[in-house]
């Protein structure tokens, strides 16, 4: 049995992070594979949910500096439940090495897939980061290097980044990306024909998630807002789609930044999939929360920010016929169901796609 290694963002408590590295890991192991996760571990990962945000205290103003001090010891309790219920399903549900360094990537492995999620994003890994682009401290072998689904969430490339992934796409033996626009900036940098393939909440159905799905912490009917980029416009979506169904709005946070009366501030992964299957309608900012409503068949608006970060949520809406479902921010949408057939047949296709993209790069 083949041994895979997975290198992703599997430590930030993030919904989107953790569950699809959760999918890749199921994934690899429905085919009969000996699949882990390695417990990489950088620490900008995870400096966006500490218990106590130091920011607040960078200030000369003691009327604030007191103020920020209130603020961040109410809501130090809460993510603090936030981030046990994290930790709680990585340990349950990942099978992890132990945890390792930059320059200590087991190289006990027959094959390393890095991704999907934004690895190849340089904002968030504070300059390119070699470890996902399996450069590593040993040499490379007879070893299996490939992506899967990886994303920079980035519509251009200067000289600089351009000059990089020419150089570090080298490393990899098989190539894909999750977003169309991606391949076609990486293309003319690789002599590696680049695959476009699904992220990994894609690759499994319905019927797998159901197995970690939890209790709903919500009870009664509602419509879930989800926002990794915040903005006031997309809450007014929600409720004007919640007035329209006379129901009421829930919203669930990225991060817990203050209290609001109609969030639920502590939830689980397990709860993210849970509240998307029973929403009636979901509005959200986030690539994840779009793509989970579209595996439950859920009534969805994917709200476009126009930040220069939409590409993720276009790309695959285009691909599957829902162009539709992406609305303006001073959009006023009139709520409607959405007629699946189409998108679930095309969905199939590119599922049957991308898991022959997995097979192929695996076995060669």
């Amino acid at each position: 049995m083949k041994k895979i290694g997975i290198l992703t963002f599997h430590c930030a408590h993030n919904y989107g992070a953790v569950l699809q590295c959760y999918a890749l890991q199921e994934y690899l192991k429905s085919l009969g594979y000996d699949a882990r996760v390695i417990n990489y571990r950088p620490k900008y990962l995870f400096k966006a949910y500490r218990i106590i945000n130091r920011r607040g205290f960078k200030t000369s103003n003691p009327v604030r500096l007191i103020r920020n001090l209130f603020h961040e010891l109410l809501m130090a309790p809460i993510r603090c439940v936030r981030r046990y219920r994290f930790n709680r399903f990585i340990r349950t549900n990942l099978i992890l090495t132990p945890a390792v360094s930059k320059n200590a990537i087991p190289s006990d492995f027959d094959a390393y897939v890095v991704g999907s999620d934004q690895i190849w994003n340089p904002d968030i890994t504070r300059g390119f980061d070699n470890v996902y682009f399996c450069d590593f401290h040993f040499r490379k072998g007879d070893r299996r290097y490939l992506s899967y689904a990886a994303s920079a969430e980035m519509d251009s490339l200067n000289a600089e980044d351009a000059d990089f992934y020419r150089t570090a796409l080298v490393n990899l033996d098989s190539i894909s990306v999750r977003e169309g626009r991606l391949k076609e900036m990486l293309q003319p940098l690789s002599q590696k024909e680049i695959a476009h393939v699904l992220d990994p909440a894609l690759l499994i159905d319905r019927g797998m998630w159901g197995k970690i799905a939890s209790d709903n912490p919500v009870k009664g009917r509602y419509v879930l807002v989800y926002q990794v980029r915040e903005d006031k416009e997309t809450e007014k979506i929600a409720q004007k789609v919640a007035d329209q169904l006379g129901i009421r709005v829930v919203s669930l946070v990225a991060k817990v930044d203050a209290f609001r009366s109609n969030a639920c501030l502590t939830a689980a992964p397990e709860h993210f999939v849970t509240m998307i299957r029973d929403a009636d309608c979901v509005i959200t900012t986030s690539f994840h929360a779009t793509a989970f409503s579209i595996i439950f068949n859920r009534p969805f608006y994917a709200v476009r920010l126009n930040d220069g970060k939409d590409s993720r949520v276009g790309s695959l809406l285009e691909s599957l016929g829902l162009e539709d479902r992406l609305v303006e921010k001073d959009d006023k949408p009139v709520f409607s169901d959405i007629e699946y057939t189409e998108a679930n047949r095309r969905l199939d296709i590119l599922r049957s796609g991308s898991q022959d993209y997995l097979k192929s790069a695996l076995s060669l």
